[in-house]
């Protein structure tokens, strides 16, 4: 006889955890099944060089939460332990400037923080200062700053950098430097293509963020899957009944007659059961979804085939560096940029400044990423990104070259992009051509926030769409 669950959660990452809480928490009896043999998807880290790498910032998109709903509203509804710190404000470097180095101030003011974005502006490119700059510059940063949440990252979200800023200004100077921190802030990079495709909503919550001190950048204690994941999972296990099947793989979806009825799972002998539910929901990566459906619901495949599209593939490089302790680190988050394109050259973390776990004794611990077109990709090459890599290091951290111990080598990822682009497909929550299918995760539109509070906040999303459902069924 099959198992039955009110709801299955494929996923233990935040989203899927995130989901089943408030499930939960609402009387259902959930299943959260996962390949891993821990819970925290993306969060759980690797161990290299005696280092624990997890290369993830924590987000919150409120730091008084307000209409917020992602992780850590999640661990005040679920009484969680989860503990954390406010990470230091980020560092810029402008290459080839007069004044390269800038740490993103708190600007209590919209015109304070114009008169910020102007100032980086002239150390950048003081050609396109032009006239009545700031007076331009204050209306819009007073829109940022005012703007509900889910303006950010609803009705913006799908908005590109250039349609929403020249509808505001058709300001040289301030196109540029805007779209210059949309290039860090949504981690395209490419100062065209960010133009072009980037989802000016979520670049502007990291930059209120920053900026406007609503939310933070965090340091979970002791890391992002023991300091977030656990305690989430932990605290809806004990209080809400919640069931978690780890190390166990989802054969596929199991959907009749236009409806999700469960799922199979492959045990850990290899067996093969059947797992029967009201609803489903899949909170894992879009890339994933091949393998979960056979056949893959038509809806489902003409947006994966649209979404893996090479006009929007990217390239990502990324480098670990372990130095001794004979130079100090900033440890905060930081950003180098071209100052002559706009585009954002460099990004990453000293995490073992702030997060000491990630290295050991007389170590320190960088990760660093670059960010490319696929075409520019393919054309520069590893060698040269590496060597570009360090290079830039060494600007950022004079002494760099002489206190490393070891460094990775380039780890490279080309993939189509999907969440964060404006012109990708995006995938909804649920879709009426398979009814109590659901979908959360960071490849799920909309989503509150960006990143892992994003990821998180689908996840309730999701969770309330389908408590909505059974109430109306009810009714």
């Amino acid at each position: 006889m099959s198992e039955r669950f009110d709801c299955i959660v494929v996923g233990a990452g935040l989203s899927g955890i995130t989901c089943a809480g408030y499930l939960g928490k609402a009387g259902k009896k959930v299943l959260v099944v996962d390949r891993l043999a821990e819970v925290g998807g993306s969060t759980v880290p690797a161990k290299v060089m005696g280092c624990t790498v997890s290369m993830i910032y924590p987000l919150v998109a409120k730091s008084k939460y307000g209409d917020a709903n992602g992780w850590a509203k999640a661990a005040q509804d679920f009484g969680a332990d989860v503990r954390m710190l406010s990470s230091s404000a980020p560092r810029i470097y402008l290459k080839g400037a007069e004044r390269p180095f800038m740490t993103i101030p708190r600007c209590l003011s919209p015109e304070g923080a114009a008169n910020w974005m102007v100032e980086l502006l002239r150390a950048a490119r003081p050609d396109l200062l032009g006239e009545d700059i700031e007076r331009d510059m204050v209306p819009i940063m007073r829109e940022i700053y005012e703007a509900p949440l889910q303006t950010l990252t609803v009705d913006w979200g799908e908005m590109s950098v250039k349609d929403w800023i020249i509808r505001r200004t058709d300001h040289k100077g301030i196109h540029f430097v805007f779209n210059m921190m949309m290039t860090g802030c949504i981690f395209t990079c490419d100062a065209d293509y960010t133009w072009n495709h980037g989802s000016v909503g979520k670049g502007l919550v990291l930059l209120r963020m920053w900026l406007a001190g609503d939310g933070l950048m965090s340091v979970p204690l002791p890391d992002p899957q023991r300091g977030i994941c656990m305690p989430l999972a932990e605290a809806i296990q004990k209080k809400y009944g919640c069931e978690f099947r780890l190390g166990q793989e989802v054969k596929k979806v199991i959907i009749e007659g236009g409806k999700a009825k469960g799922v199979a799972i492959i045990g850990k002998s290899g067996e093969v059961h059947e797992v029967i539910a009201d609803d489903v929901v899949v909170s894992t990566r879009w890339g994933s979804y091949s393998s979960l459906f056979d056949p893959m619901p038509t809806f489902l495949a003409d947006i994966v085939k649209q979404a893996a599209a090479p006009a929007h593939h990217l390239g990502s490089a990324f480098v670990i560096y372990v130095l001794d302790d004979s130079i100090k680190l900033d440890g905060a988050y930081f950003m180098a940029f071209d100052k002559q394109s706009g585009s954002h050259i460099l990004g990453g973390t000293a995490q073992s400044t702030e997060q000491p776990w990630n290295a050991p004794d007389g170590r320190q611990f960088i990760w660093t990423f670059r960010i490319h077109t696929a075409e520019d990709f393919e054309k520069i090459g590893m060698d040269r990104l590496g060597t570009e890599m360090k290079t830039d290091m060494e600007a950022l951290f004079p002494g760099f070259s002489n206190a490393l111990v070891w460094e990775s080598p380039v780890q490279t990822r080309l993939a189509p992009s999907h969440y964060f682009y404006n012109s990708q497909p995006k995938v909804r929550h649920s879709y009426p051509a398979v009814k109590h299918l659901y979908f959360a995760g960071d490849c799920t539109h909309p989503m509150h926030s960006m990143l892992t509070d994003g990821a998180a906040s689908t996840g309730a999303i999701t969770a309330d769409e389908i408590l909505g459902a059974c109430q109306t069924h009810r009714d």
